[in-house]
């Protein structure tokens, strides 16, 4: 008797909300779909000059979901040629807008490139509460003609390096010009990978200058050349820049390294300078440098004269190498404060000769005072640091740790640094807080079977007549690698006739064993003693 209540009242209700939905609409439904607006102008060019100012609104009328509904709107713009669409706004308002040279970066996004004429359509949907949605009752189109803000300041011939033609992008190509107007197009490319390219008339990119290009070296910043008959010639990969000259730290001998930013496409180095000479070549080598070209404020040439440096300071250095052939460079004083990039240790076992291309150096990556190397030393060898003409000696005695392998010791206007042990020793530096230290280092055997794991190696010790390392240790049953300064950034294992890099470990059975390696050919003998 129960079970007929309930379905009696279950029937009452089913047929109360059958009542209901014959007599009262939706809350919501699309009673009007929006309506797109003509985009007026509809023929629009983008230049320099126009840039900033306003691309034409992108209007529309609202859609009509019924009282309270909240509509939100995406945009979508379709460039007609490849079909590439890009959603270029969401909003709950009636219309987006945007800047010429907002819109002139949207436009190259789907594959519009400068100098050519495309037409674009544009769509819109309608959203209520994210639930309904619904198409515009209309489309719009408007032709646009983009233009390349990169190129601006180029009043010469120039061209794209068009790497992946014909799927490129130009607001990313490198550019090569002809600035001397005798044909001949140059300029520097940062080929990130192995890769395929062509080189496009910057005036017309439907005009192909060269097709089918195989970078050489695969990546790198090389330059590229397209001669005059057309054919094109490329560079070995310049990746290391450097100022150098009496000027700079390393004089006319060593380059003062600086970096590469892929953003900005600029080599920067903030370095102290002299009131001397400097100049900027390629991979601490002459064959590829530039100085002054002596028409152009900071203008550069090939083989160039030296640029004068105005006064002792601090500077932001500056080298630009991607102009499309007219290259500049620009100097920053700056109260950034930076070390020299290395010292070097002159002493009694290459005649005391700061300069001397056998001296041993410690060298500063980070410029911020810190310096390490590392070298053998003989017993009783002398020597100091030398930094850009001032000698720094020990102030003091070396504090040795007990077992003789680590001593620190202060630094300043002091005596001669005194090796008592012949060994490979690690030396740091650091001539803020005037402190250094030597500590043996080398190579070592480090594995599972040894007493200290894969934590702790044993050194080897170092035989300056033969080049070799060797170890008498005592190991159980397992593996052992051998590896550099406690590190394993440099390593070898594998084949003990061909170690490797990374390569696999090494099993060796328990017993005592001499090993004797030979980092310079990469091999190795463990014979039992």
């Amino acid at each position: 008797m129960k079970f007929k209540n309930i379905f009696f009242l279950s029937a009452g209700v089913l047929t109360l909300a059958s009542c209901v939905e014959d007599t009262t609409e939706p809350v919501l439904e699309l009673r009007q779909a929006a309506t797109l607006n003509a985009v007026t102008p509809a023929d629009i060019t983008i230049t320099k000059d126009n840039s900033t100012a306003q691309f034409p609104d992108i209007t529309w009328e609202k859609a009509n979901y019924g009282t309270g509904a909240v509509v939100n709107y995406a945009v979508t713009l379709t460039n007609n040629s490849n079909q590439k669409s890009v959603v270029i706004g969401e909003t709950g308002d009636t219309k987006l807008s945007f800047t010429n040279a907002e819109m002139n970066t949207i436009l190259a996004s789907i594959g519009a490139y400068p100098g050519q004429v495309y037409d674009f359509t544009v769509s819109l949907k309608s959203a209520a509460f994210d639930m309904y949605q619904n198409e515009a009752t209309n489309t719009v189109t408007f032709k646009a003609t983009p233009y390349d803000p990169n190129v601006d300041n180029i009043d010469w011939p120039f061209a794209y390096v068009a790497v992946g033609y014909p799927n490129w992008d130009y607001t990313k190509a490198y550019l090569i010009g002809d600035p001397d107007g005798d044909g001949v197009y140059q300029g520097w490319v940062q080929f990130d990978n192995a890769t395929t390219f062509a080189i496009l008339d910057g005036k017309d990119v439907t005009k192909v200058l060269a097709q089918s290009q195989v970078t050489d070296e695969g990546k790198g910043f090389v330059e590229v050349t397209l001669e005059a008959d057309g054919s094109v010639n490329q560079s070995w990969a310049c990746n290391t820049w450097g100022v150098i000259g009496d000027a700079t730290s390393g004089g006319w001998s060593d380059d003062t390294k600086m970096e590469y930013d892929a953003d900005t496409r600029l080599w920067t180095v903030i370095t102290s300078m002299t009131a001397n000479e400097f100049k900027f070549r390629a991979n601490s080598d002459w064959t590829i440098n530039y100085g002054g070209d002596g028409v152009t404020e900071n203008g550069l040439a090939r083989n160039g004269a030296n640029i004068k440096v105005p006064k002792e300071s601090a500077y932001i250095i500056t080298l630009d190498l991607t102009t499309a052939g007219k290259y500049t460079y620009a100097m920053e004083e700056t109260t950034i404060e930076q070390s020299s990039a290395f010292m070097t240790l002159p002493g009694s076992y290459q005649g005391w000769g700061p300069e001397a291309d056998n001296v041993y150096k410690v060298v500063s990556e980070a410029r911020d005072f810190k310096y390490t190397g590392a070298y053998y030393f003989a017993e009783g060898t002398e020597f100091k640091f030398y930094d850009s003409g001032s000698w720094i000696g020990i102030v003091g005695d070396i504090s040795w740790n007990d077992s003789h392998t680590k001593g620190d010791f202060v630094i300043g206007d002091g005596a001669n640094i005194v090796i008592t042990e012949g060994a490979f020793y690690k030396i740091t530096a650091d001539t803020k807080k005037m402190v250094a230290s030597l500590s043996k280092t080398g190579w070592e055997v480090i594995g599972d079977a040894t007493a200290g794991g894969w934590d702790k190696g044993q050194v080897m010790d170092y035989d300056p007549v033969t080049d070799t390392w060797s170890t008498v240790i005592t190991v159980s049953d397992g593996d052992i690698k051998f590896r550099w300064d406690a590190s394993w950034t440099i390593n070898l294992g594998g084949d003990l006739n061909a170690l490797t890099q990374d390569g696999p470990n090494i099993h060796v059975s328990a017993g005592t064993y001499k090993i004797v390696l030979n980092a310079n050919n990469n091999t190795a003998t463990i014979t039992g003693v």
